[in-house]
């Protein structure tokens, strides 16, 4: 089924201190026990953190899923979830300059490798209510806060995060023996006591060098004592690991495209900061127009025409057609560890219906086998020249040259399944809300088909 896509409206969006109190009194209607880890100084008026990070029970998700979706005016479009952490990306929400959504990690466990360093439930256990304004919401106690944004860095990734020591180490010298009798069980008194004495000091040097003797006591002390469950714990832990780094759901791509590609940069100029926190990464994607097949793009003069070059001949015209083919899969299996939203400028379908752009000189069977090949992206963005502005040319050939071909251009993404095509004529701005709308509406459907097969 073909989705023609067409919305121009601007998309409203919820400012974050009236999404924040919304957040927090669906979450306690679905009876979802929750805290903020940490970044909540400025609740609800302002987010000091680039997310908002919350802990709660693995059991919670569905509910915390229902209540996000209660929230009126807020879409999901995006989600990644691995056992020990799920992110949603909402849109809707203006929670940093340009921004139109927001990203919230919801933490279902406090581990290494599988294996935990501080329990959940103990956590929200001795969870403290805060008040801010007419919000009320609940965070961590601050020994707990205070061992989990050391730890979080630390024991996890082997680094040091520099904006949370001052009241880290605060914290470790004022309750030294809490911290210390928290950490026991899980470390043993030696490491325990080392890292303790090493934060009150504020000695970095000593702070990462317990990294190594955390790990080490963590996991024997593990498979000491659960042994049966500790192994299982880090099989779970590395094929989930394999399962996320592997996946073919983590990417989302959106590819504009159009006769005239000095459209294509200005569009999504002002479209990057608007999809900002609609996924872990939002990267553009520049594809080498090659309007002389290998000939470097940067050799090439702006005022080239794409009717001036000859085609090459038809060997090295299917050679290099074959080698697009294969940097194109290379690019959309390659670095897809997290969640991407990928925007391509320009596509290499154009080989089929557009050969001279490519001084493709090949035969044509080999352009639609080597079209039907190239991986599709889940939404196709036609930026389409009005036919006044074509037909303006002084040259009557190459009018008529590129009114074919932009006949081509509207033939072939009215093929696809999900397209959208925008008037250039008009101002680039409006075009943007055009093309935001149509990519929220793409990314918010891709999404609820994962979730459904998740909740």
């Amino acid at each position: 089924m073909q989705d023609n896509l067409s919305r121009s409206l601007k998309s409203p969006v919820m400012p974050f201190g009236e999404f924040l109190p919304a957040l927090f009194r669906a979450l306690d209607k679905e009876c979802v026990r929750y805290c903020v880890l940490r970044n909540y100084e400025d609740f609800p008026t302002n987010n000091i953190g680039r997310d908002v990070d919350l802990l709660i029970h693995p059991f919670d998700l569905p509910g915390v899923n229902r209540a996000l979706r209660s929230i009126q005016g807020i879409r999901i479009v995006g989600f990644t979830g691995r056992h020990y952490v799920a992110s949603f990306f909402l849109a809707g929400v203006s929670a940093a300059y340009q921004a139109r959504a927001l990203q919230l990690d919801f933490d279902l466990s406090l581990t290494w490798k599988g294996l935990p360093y501080l329990p959940t439930d103990a956590v929200l256990k001795a969870v403290i209510p805060r008040h801010a304004g007419n919000t009320t919401f609940f965070v961590a106690s601050p020994v707990h806060e205070a061992i989990i944004s050391l730890l979080a860095s630390l024991l996890v990734g082997g680094w040091l995060k520099e904006k949370y020591l001052p009241q880290i180490r605060q914290t470790f010298t004022d309750h030294s023996s809490e911290v210390i009798a928290i950490l026991l069980p899980y470390f043993g008194l030696k490491s325990a006591t080392q890292l303790v004495d090493s934060v009150t000091v504020c000695d970095r040097t000593r702070i990462l060098g317990c990294v190594r003797s955390l790990r080490v006591s963590l996991a024997l002390r593990n498979l000491l004592y659960k042994p049966i469950h500790s192994v299982l714990a880090i099989a779970r832990h590395y094929g989930g690991e394999l399962a996320i780094r592997y996946s073919p759901k983590m990417l989302h791509t959106i590819c504009i495209f159009g006769l005239d590609v000095t459209d294509n940069t200005a569009i999504i100029d002002d479209l990057t900061p608007m999809l900002q926190s609609t996924a872990v990464v939002v990267e553009k994607r520049h594809l080498m127009p090659a309007l002389s097949l290998g000939r470097q793009s940067r050799d090439i003069p702006p005022s080239t025409d794409i009717f001036e070059d000859a085609p090459r001949g038809w060997l090295a015209s299917m050679t290099i057609a074959t080698l697009l083919l294969i940097q194109e899969w290379m690019t959309q299996l390659a670095e897809n560890v997290n969640l991407t939203l990928r925007i391509y400028d320009g596509c290499h379908h154009e080989l089929s219906f557009n050969p001279k752009k490519y001084r493709y000189g090949g035969p044509k069977w080999f352009t639609r086998l080597i079209g039907k090949i190239f991986p599709s992206p889940d939404l196709w963005i036609l930026l389409d020249d009005p036919a006044n502005e074509l037909q303006s040319s002084s040259q009557e050939f190459l009018s008529t040259e590129k009114l074919r071909l932009r006949d081509a251009y509207r033939f072939f993404v009215k093929a696809r399944k999900r397209y959208i095509i925008l008037d250039t004529g008009r101002p680039t701005a409006s075009v943007a809300e055009e093309a935001y709308a149509a990519i929220i509406d793409t990314l918010e459907l891709c999404t609820e088909r994962q979730l459904k097969s998740r909740f």
